[in-house]
């Protein structure tokens, strides 16, 4: 139990809580053994804008810093699980990470600040779940006002040992500049770039005594110094006599040899099928037509019920959905979306698939996807959306399972992954989407799996989940299998796009990220039930053109209770098409690898464009047998319904300008029917100045001849009544 004392009102804290005491504060700075990068993630993260953490350790490992020096595949292995949140934070520096270069640490003190205040803990927690909830741990603290000079020689002195500790004493964990080396990087190359790293550290920056390394050599000694699957890296890289082989460059090769080992012979490890699953489960109890939820306290499974929905939750939400447009160089808010009322469909995935095998408009079931794919290339939000909105939406409280966990192996054999989840599949009971990261990125392609997939979409008939997995394709990866046998099955949503920088974007992700919840979650899908049990035969007829039609309406109608609705109203009108999105790309990259050179308009014309056939002499990545193919392929990825295709002959084919750009999503050949017709352009409107400007002078000249008519006339009209006054008659009757 956690005890605090607060040391300058010299009281004892009734059931103090932690986080609750950290409120208010930006910028977090500490000493403390942390179990795993999940504290890190879900507690630091979202909580302060700058982190800078020293990594002790824990009691039982005091002693052991070469341990925790060269234990590379932990590090790999945090770094593979870790977010995309997590590695965007090392990369801007707003979170850092260091450990010891001498000395272990294994203080435990924290100094968090804003602008004018500043609290300190010192004591015997970790920053681990277990220490703040189970164990027994004192921690004293100290509030102050920076301003308040009495408070000010606390502050001062753990500012300075802080900056003692991190600037002198310790070096990176995680360097920051590593970030954008193993973005998108498998095990094997992440491995290797971090045993360089450690190579690099130990020579420049890490003191490790000759005592410390000779000890090895003792077989009874040197698992006190380092774990007997280190012991080896160790010697690769230093003598009996503690000193540093001559040939280093060997001895890092060895030591990389060592490591990959070490990474086979965990991944053969046996982990237990229950452990993986989410936490708490779901099921479903037919009878009463229910969605039951298992109690976390008692384990006994209770009905959904629908959770109380405030408007902060949904827009909480609505953010969430923008922040992939607004916060990203391209927009990709529909994926998002996509990806979300299919998580909320999840549970009811199988009463849709009974309702089109029961129903009389003929549609196969095969029809509703079993499985869902967010497909990413690096950090573009793939794992963002499955870790860290997934999971608390859901409120799935389980860690996050890799393909590696599930297929005990990351080999391109998928045997062990399709057999655990065949086994999820068919228990007949429990309905909690099975959600995998770093699914392998040729899974879809392998027989074992693709056989698989087909054999559960066609039989399975009774209450089962589904499949959301996260996947890296990079674009040297074997493509994404696009046979409509698979396509129908999965449903794939493209996320390659990447972030804005962090100050140019408008959303803040920690927000969203800490105050996401499962309420709307649980709302949705008890919504959907009822709408599924007292099914009209106009929904009947919706579900049946589309399987997430009742979500989209569900939706809707929650958003309109708080007005927000118009917010996705665009969004919820449309349906993504995995494959027109990938046409897009095909076909935008087509125009940039041509720089526009067999790009041709028509003079008089700035309404369509020709794409010559030689366009693809030059396509690097010719998948056809010839042109003509070619172009067949390429015009027929263009949608019909939009008119963007005039006409397509032997020599290319005629677009409409406007609608092409609808279709790819930006001006694309617009921008350069104006770049090409600039100089045209400018010669047009010189012209049409100098016209204006001779039309002004005409008129002006036109007017003032008006002027002078006029004003000629005025003087005729008068010097004629004058001419009158002064005739015969007047002069002779002439007064002097």
């Amino acid at each position: 139990m956690l005890r605090i004392y607060d040391l300058k009102n010299q009281q004892m804290l009734t059931k103090p809580d932690f986080w609750e005491l950290t409120e208010g504060f930006v910028s977090f700075r500490g000493v403390s053994f942390v179990g795993s990068f999940k504290v890190i993630e879900q507690e630091l993260l979202p909580r302060f804008q700058q982190v800078k953490l020293i990594l002790g350790m824990e009691d039982r490992q005091t002693g052991q810093k070469m341990e925790q020096i060269f234990n590379v595949p932990r590090r790999v292995e945090e770094l593979v699980n870790a977010s995309d949140t997590f590695l965007q934070r090392i990369e801007a520096g707003s979170l850092q990470l260091k450990f010891t270069k001498q000395a272990l640490f294994h203080s435990k003190y924290f100094l968090l600040e804003n602008e004018t205040q500043f609290i300190i803990f010192n004591g015997s927690m970790n920053l681990t779940k277990q220490a703040m909830t189970q164990n027994h741990e004192l921690v004293w603290c100290y509030r102050g006002e920076k301003a308040v000079p009495q408070d000010q020689a606390i502050y001062q002195a753990h500012l300075a040992l802080f900056k003692q500790n991190f600037e002198v004493d310790s070096t990176d964990y995680v360097n920051r500049k590593l970030i954008q080396q193993i973005k998108g990087k498998y095990r094997q190359e992440i491995t290797a770039i971090l045993t360089d790293h450690v190579a690099q550290e130990t020579t420049t920056a890490i003191t490790l005594q000759k005592e410390e390394i000779t000890a090895i050599t003792d077989q009874q000694q040197r698992e006190k110094v380092v774990a007997p699957q280190w012991v080896k890296a160790v010697q690769a890289v230093y003598t009996a006599k503690g000193n540093k082989k001559r040939d280093q460059a060997a001895a890092q090769a060895n030591a990389k040899v060592l490591y990959y080992q070490a990474f086979a012979q965990d991944e053969h490890r046996v982990i237990p099928e229950n452990e993986l699953y989410p936490v708490p489960m779901w099921t479903y109890d037919e009878a009463e037509g229910q969605v039951l939820v298992q109690n976390p306290v008692t384990d006994r499974y209770e009905p959904l019920q629908a959770s109380p929905l405030s408007r902060a939750d949904l827009e909480n939400f609505v953010n969430i959905i923008e922040s992939f447009r607004t916060n990203k160089v391209r927009d990709e808010s529909l994926q998002a979306l996509s990806a979300f009322l299919y998580l909320m469909t999840a549970p009811l995935i199988w009463k849709i698939r009974q309702i089109y095998r029961e129903s009389n408009f003929s549609r196969s079931a095969d029809q509703v996807p079993l499985s869902m794919v967010l497909i990413g290339r690096g950090t573009t939000g793939k794992t963002l959306l499955v870790h860290d909105y997934f999971k608390p939406f859901t409120g799935d409280t389980s860690a996050s399972v890799q393909y590696s966990e599930i297929n005990n192996s990351t080999s391109a054999r998928s045997d062990r992954a399709v057999a655990f989840l065949d086994h999820y599949l068919k228990s007949q009971r429990f309905i909690s989407p099975m959600v995998i990261d770093e699914l392998y990125e040729n899974f879809l392609h392998s027989k074992v799996a693709t056989n698989a997939i087909k054999q559960w979409s066609n039989t399975l008939e009774d209450i089962h989940n589904v499949n959301i997995f996260a996947m890296n394709h990079n674009a040297s990866n074997k493509g994404i299998n696009n046979l409509e046998e698979i396509t129908k099955r999965v449903y794939y949503l493209s996320f390659e796009s990447g972030w804005l920088p962090e100050d140019e974007q408008t959303i803040d992700y920690r927000i969203l990220v800490n105050n996401v919840n499962d309420h709307l979650y649980k709302t949705v899908v008890y919504r959907l039930n009822q709408r599924l049990n007292h099914l009209s035969g106009e929904d009947e007829s919706k579900l049946i053109k589309d399987y997430l039609s009742l979500t989209k309406e569900i939706l809707s109608d929650l958003l309109a209770q708080y007005g927000l609705n118009h917010r996705l109203a665009p969004l919820l009108a449309k349906r993504y098409d995995y494959k027109q999105d990938q046409n897009k790309t095909i076909w935008r990259m087509l125009l940039a690898e041509n720089n526009f050179k067999n790009v041709y308009f028509t003079a008089g014309d700035d309404q369509h464009f020709t794409v010559s056939k030689a366009i693809f002499n030059d396509l690097k990545s010719n998948l056809y047998q010839n042109n003509n193919e070619t172009l067949d392929n390429y015009f027929n990825m263009l949608p019909r319904e939009m008119g963007i295709g005039i006409v397509q002959n032997d020599i290319g084919m005629i677009l409409d300008i406007d609608k092409f750009d609808q279709f790819i999503g930006e001006p694309l050949v617009r921008n350069y029917y104006q770049q090409a017709h600039k100089a045209e352009h400018q010669q047009d409107a010189v012209t049409r100045l100098i016209a204006l400007q001779e039309a002004e002078a005409a008129r002006r000249a036109t007017e003032e001849a008006k002027r002078q008519e006029k004003y000629d006339q005025i003087l005729a009209e008068l010097a004629h009544h004058q001419t009158k006054k002064t005739g015969l008659f007047g002069r002779f009757f002439k007064r002097d």
